[in-house]
């Protein structure tokens, strides 16, 4: 007794342990997990390594798999989305059954045919391969919604006709067989809605406290499968996945989590089902299947499956691309894999002549889709998806949004932690979802089939630079971007940075919508009113290039998406009258002096004197040097009115106290009303972002005379300096 209960801990330890193990190396060299756990059972089974032993489990096994696979549709049904069904409803209801009935009959007829079996148990064999298991291959959104919505209802309505053809081989009363069917389908679907409902219910009443929510949504699912078995059985799978669907649907608060849960217990499951059922494989059993067994397997996959699309399709608005994937792509998984051990078990049991078949040809099939259909399906499927994906739900990102998604009819959507700023997204008919860029669970979405490229809008240009990195390995290096002030940074980054010395997108966004900012949209002539607005996005066949040096591109065009920014609140500050050159060295308080007596002269009554000493009394204790030859020495002052920066080159040089011991050569002193603090933190952000650019910055030094400085600023924010 110990040593069966050893062997026993032995058995589930190595599986669950191998399962998990082998589907983290199969994510990691991005390969199907299947192939590496049917090869991983075969090699811990009796045929090779004997650490799996199936048979120490007896009629536990039974109990393991009907458990898991209920807790796995239990997952499916969460994930089923409503948005993705309706467009293609009418393809998934003849997938359902027309296009069932085409696989099963197809297959059946094909396994006839070639092995002259029983009837009724050709059809038994043939109900085990009508499910398809999605992989993870980026399509369009119909294709993904037919594909998931297929592969989570039909393994339930697989396993009903499957028991009923079972059922059918031995009953001795064929109408018990059909009422028993009938009886199992409605109280399945009836117990699995109100189970559904019900953990809603539940949820939403705050009786389950929320560090439980995710056990208890497991323990529920449970409770549900078992209540149906307890009066039909078989039905289980049935109303978990009806309850699930429902709980999904009506969407309780911890959804996301109940999710994120449930996927990894499911990943935990999926590995060691895969385990323990492909340990009970026998290399001989696949032997003797040989020639004829390889024609069967090859008239699923190349004629059953296509006639089950051809039937299902008709007048449902998919293209022949479209249709010859769906043909191709139907891989089979652990559902399949389960009721046909079981089966196989069932029938040895029962004395059957060919019961290993079932297990023979279902693996074989999965194993054949597995491997042809996993490695073709991603060119099959169509090119790299050109949709993007835009961080930021404000004004500016809304305006991108639009012009990507309405202009150049691309996928597009908006993402954003303000819930004010998505819904004022959707009210606008953009794709505007509530979330967190960085949750994980997002690269899954279904909403994201169609999305390849990221634009990372934020503010903080640190949390722009990770959501590249963490798209990265999604959508590729190059396919990255986000907005950046133009610092420089150590390190290597992922990810184009864009629109480099324009203000904050808030900022930006702000102007829109205060009108001292406009979005112009043109074609690929832009008009001459437009030509000193800065160029955010070009396209040119159905491409989009973003703009990152500020200058439109050379080649043409077919659109551009311009900002032209009539509160550049540097340029407004300054004028041609404030731009100098000082001579000689003088010093600090004698360089300051000169330069607010001459902005004096632009600002009657400005008390000179008093700023000058408030200027030098700061310059005392903190210096307000750049680095890299530049200072910007600021205050407040209560009589102007607005705004006043003066720009001044000292070609020799004087000692401003800079951390980088560089004699300043450049100032911008500015001046600002105490009521204008925005305006004024924003002309220190432009001045700081210009000269950030080491090629401007050597211009301004370098400038001849005070014409030529006043022409390198004016034209700089234009170009993105």
């Amino acid at each position: 007794m110990h040593d069966a209960s050893h062997t026993m801990l032995i058995t589930m330890a190595v599986a669950m342990s191998m399962g998990v193990f082998l589907t983290v190396i199969a994510r990691r060299i991005n390969v199907s997990a299947i192939v590496l756990l049917l090869i991983g059972g075969v090699a811990l089974g009796p045929e090779a390594l004997g650490l799996v032993n199936t048979a120490s489990l007896g009629n536990g096994l039974s109990v393991i798999v009907s458990l898991s696979v209920g807790l796995i549709l239990f997952e499916g049904g969460l994930t089923l989305d409503l948005r993705g069904y309706r467009p293609v409803a009418s393809v998934i209801h003849r997938l359902l059954s027309v296009g069932l009935l085409a696989t099963w009959l197809t297959s059946a007829g094909a396994i006839w045919v070639i092995f002259r079996f029983d009837v009724a148990f050709c059809l038994l064999a043939a109900s085990l391969v009508i499910a398809p298991l999605l992989k993870r291959i980026k399509v369009n959104v119909n294709l993904h919604s037919i594909l998931h919505w297929e592969g989570v209802l039909i393994d339930p309505v697989g396993v009903f006709i499957a028991i009923l053809c079972f059922e059918w081989l031995g009953a001795q009363s064929r109408e018990l067989v059909l009422a028993r069917f009938v009886l199992r389908f409605v109280w399945g679907i009836g117990l699995g809605v109100l189970g559904g409902i019900a953990i809603h219910r539940l949820l939403r009443s705050r009786l389950v406290a929320d560090d439980v929510i995710n056990v208890f949504a497991l323990g529920s699912a449970i409770l549900i499968f078992g209540a149906a078995e307890a009066l039909f059985s078989e039905s289980g799978l049935l109303a978990v996945t009806v309850a699930g669907f429902v709980l999904g649907v009506r969407g309780p608060g911890h959804l996301k989590e109940i999710r994120q849960f449930k996927a990894e217990i499911t990943d935990l499951l999926i590995g060691t089902l895969f385990i323990l059922l492909s340990a009970r494989l026998e290399l001989a059993q696949f032997q003797s299947f040989g020639i004829r067994g390889a024609l069967v397997v090859a008239a699923v996959i190349v004629l059953a499956r296509p006639l089950n699309i051809l039937v299902s399709s008709v007048g449902c608005g998919l293209s022949w691309r479209e249709k010859g994937f769906l043909s191709w792509v139907a891989p089979r998984g652990i559902v399949a894999a389960s009721m046909a051990s079981l089966f196989a078990l069932r029938l040895q049991e029962a004395g059957f002549e060919n019961a290993g078949f079932l297990e023979t040809f279902t693996y074989s099939v999965i194993i054949a889709t597995v491997l042809l259909q996993g490695f073709t399906a991603g060119p099959v499927a169509r090119p790299d998806p050109v949709g993007w994906l835009i961080v930021g739900a404000h004004r500016l990102g809304r305006h991108v949004a639009a012009f990507i998604s309405q202009t150049l009819h691309l996928p597009t959507i908006l993402i954003d932690t303000n819930a004010q700023a998505v819904s004022a997204a959707q009210a606008e008919g953009l794709n505007a979802i509530l979330d967190d860029a960085r949750d994980p669970d997002l690269k899954e979405d279904d909403n994201f089939q169609e999305i390849g490229n990221l634009l990372a809008l934020t503010d903080n240009e640190d949390l722009n630079m990770l959501l590249c990195d963490h798209w990265s390995d999604v959508f590729s290096r190059r396919h990255v971007h986000y907005w950046s002030a133009g610092k420089e940074v150590a390190g290597e980054f992922t990810g184009e940075a864009v629109w480099v010395g324009l203000p904050k997108p808030s900022a930006i966004s702000g102007e829109l919508d205060r009108g001292e900012a406009t979005i112009l949209r043109t074609g690929g002539h832009v008009p001459e009113s437009a030509k000193n607005s800065r160029p955010l996005i070009t396209a040119s066949d159905g491409l989009v290039k973003l703009n990152a040096g500020g200058l439109l591109p050379e080649e043409d065009f077919d659109a551009s998406l311009l900002l032209r920014r009539e509160a550049d609140y540097l340029t407004t500050s300054i004028g041609p009258r404030r731009v100098l050159r000082i001579e000689g060295q003088p010093s600090v308080a004698e360089l300051l002096s000169d330069i607010v007596s001459h902005l004096g002269g632009t600002i009657p009554g400005l008390p000179v004197e008093q700023i000058v000493q408030e200027l030098v009394r700061r310059e005392e204790f903190f210096s307000s040097a750049l680095g890299h030859g530049v200072a910007v020495p600021h205050a407040y002052s209560s009589s102007i009115e607005e705004r006043a920066c003066a720009i001044v080159q000292v070609p020799d040089g004087i000692e401003f106290n800079a951390a980088d011991g560089e004699p300043v050569r450049l100032l911008f002193l500015l001046l600002s009303p105490p009521g204008d603090a925005e305006g004024h933190l924003e002309t220190m952000a432009e001045i700081a972002r210009m000269v950030s650019s080491e090629s401007t910055r050597s211009q301004l030094l370098e400038a001849e005379s005070s014409d030529t400085l006043w022409d390198i600023i004016s034209r700089s924010p234009a170009e993105g300096a």
